[in-house]
């Protein structure tokens, strides 16, 4: 095991991930072939080579410098939340000030790139538009908060800076909002379910931001496993757990999981991941099911 608290540097180059303890951070870092220094808050995580520090963009500033010694690649997947939504905006505006300066100490330390990764909910409901990685940005639901953390990055990547901005879709896996949304009594068709929804595996997702380093600044889409209509997802699931596929309404999904919820998993977000059609075809649904069998077992 690492030793905690220890700052070490390896000639095979040090990666610095924010975010070590969610769902998707926890992931890259189980899938790093290369040393890691990992923010954490909370929890261990898994991985070789890995040395753990703990604390939060939020609260350690004065630590930036500390943690980025000997780094030569950032890649920040924390994204601080609060429950309500004055909550949310005002975890937003206090991202936005430690992200300038994390950017700050990065532009003036040995730190050769950044990826960030954040999510798709930042284009917006663009209904049956496919969304490319040139496509304007139209926060709605969540990312109304979230996005105002993401702006000292984009800035940065607009004035010339290495960065890599990743816009994840749904992010499917174990611990994700799949358990939430999918495995109650009866699974949801929302509003008719006409809305497309794009889906990415946790392990693909993670898999793909390593792949990215070298490759230069910009914005970047993941593989999906599929993008697919959410009342063909529901069924699909439904089918898989032996239960039933019910309508459920923009009304009633409120009354269940707020406004705020319901405005983001209404979005109909269609990404472009290169692949043209065939993330809409017959043989990605279908791998897209074997992986819902998968998770939950």
């Amino acid at each position: 095991m690492p030793r905690k608290g220890a700052i070490f540097v390896s000639s095979q180059g040090l990666t610095f991930v924010t975010g070590g303890s969610g769902f998707i951070g926890s992931e890259i870092i189980k899938n790093s072939d290369s040393p890691v220094r990992a923010l954490v808050h909370r929890k261990d995580v898994q991985g070789s080579n890995v040395q753990l520090v703990y604390g939060s963009i939020l609260a350690d500033g004065p630590s930036f410098q500390k943690w980025l010694k000997g780094v030569m690649r950032v890649v920040h997947v924390a994204r601080p939340s609060s429950g309500g939504t004055l909550g949310r905006y005002l975890i937003a505006r206090k991202t936005r000030k430690a992200i300038t300066t994390l950017i700050s100490k990065i532009e003036s330390s040995d730190v050769s790139s950044s990826t960030v990764v954040h999510g798709s909910l930042s284009y917006g409901d663009r209904g049956e538009e496919i969304i490319g990685t040139e496509s304007r940005i139209r926060p709605e639901g969540y990312a109304r908060a979230y996005s105002i953390g993401e702006i000292p990055w984009i800035e940065n990547l607009g004035s010339g800076g290495e960065v890599q901005v990743v816009r994840a879709p749904w992010v499917i896996g174990n611990g994700s909002w799949f358990e939430m949304l999918y495995k109650g009594d009866r699974v949801p068709v929302i509003e008719g379910g006409n809305h497309w929804m794009s889906l990415v595996s946790v392990e693909s997702l993670s898999e793909f931001v390593w792949s990215l380093e070298g490759k230069g600044p910009g914005v970047f889409h993941p593989p999906l496993i599929c993008r697919c209509r959410q009342s063909d997802f529901a069924r699909m699931v439904a089918r898989v757990r032996g239960v039933e596929a019910t309508g459920v309404s923009r009304s009633q999904l409120v009354r269940k999981i707020g406004r705020i919820a319901t405005e983001s998993v209404l979005c109909s977000i269609r990404i472009d991941d290169g692949r043209e059609m065939r993330s809409e075809s017959g043989s990605s649904l279908e791998e897209l099911e074997n992986y819902v069998l998968s998770i939950i077992g």
